[in-house]
């Protein structure tokens, strides 16, 4: 079964939705949005392995525009 992550991604002052047309992009992500709060973007992964969650997030923090990500990897009690 794969394991998903959401990724919380905050940003310079790039525009929020070029971003996240770019981290529609990276292998792995099924799904960015922008949002309006404490993150700029937030972003769906999925994957084989928690390790492949922290190599999509790594992809995705150099993106030009990104200053930060936080994978919270889903956990289904």
């Amino acid at each position: 079964m794969l394991e998903t992550a959401y990724l919380l991604i905050k940003l310079d002052r790039s525009t929020p939705a070029e971003v996240a047309r770019h981290v529609r992009r990276v292998p792995g992500v099924v799904e960015a949005a922008v949002t309006m709060g404490d993150v700029d973007v937030l972003a769906i992964a999925r994957g084989e392995t928690t390790k492949t969650l922290a190599d999509i997030g790594h992809r995705v923090e150099r993106i030009d525009g990104v200053t930060r990500v936080s994978v919270c990897v889903v956990v289904r009690p």
